[in-house]
């Protein structure tokens, strides 16, 4: 299977649900999770649907990203108690992973930072959860095109995680 020039993104945010590359089935099948609600992604982490640690970083501000969206909230105290919930549930799902921490906490930073209504939070906090996932696209583009002279076709990389 030839990826050059492939542009679908591991995490994307589309028409309010977000979109995952479903990585247990690679390389032998590309195939798709659309995850409406939260606790779906929750359960995408647990079961490594979606893996590595900038895509579970990326995910997990989508997913607040999500519960801001779809939030019926009045007030910008009741937005925020409910992203602290979310973000609580995400966090605890691979509780030593440091881009998870890290999205989680600059997401739900900019949602308090944010002023205006709960409207402008909303569309703060998804804004920000699509910069993480931009920021990330950008990070493995410029891996990719750093290694890309040290491959050779028909090298295997491994990848291991500490």
């Amino acid at each position: 299977m030839v990826w050059s020039g492939y542009t679908q993104r591991t995490v994307s945010w589309k028409d309010g649900s977000i979109v995952l590359v479903d990585q247990r089935k690679l390389p032998n099948r590309l195939s798709f999770i659309e995850c409406t609600t939260h606790g779906q992604v929750v359960n995408a982490i647990k079961d490594m649907s979606i893996r590595g640690a900038p895509a579970i970083g990326a995910v997990a501000a989508m997913a607040l990203a999500l519960v801001a969206y779809r939030s019926k909230a009045k007030t910008k105290e009741d937005l925020i108690k409910e992203l602290e919930v979310a973000s609580g549930e995400l966090r605890a799902t691979r509780p030593t992973a440091a881009n998870l921490s890290w999205a989680l906490q600059r997401t739900m930073s900019r949602a308090h930072l944010t002023q205006g209504s709960v409207r402008d939070i909303i569309e703060s906090v998804k804004e920000e959860a699509n910069l993480i996932a931009e920021e990330d696209v950008k990070a493995n583009r410029a891996i990719g095109i750093n290694g890309a002279h040290l491959l050779e076709n028909g090298d295997v990389v491994l990848t291991h995680c500490k």
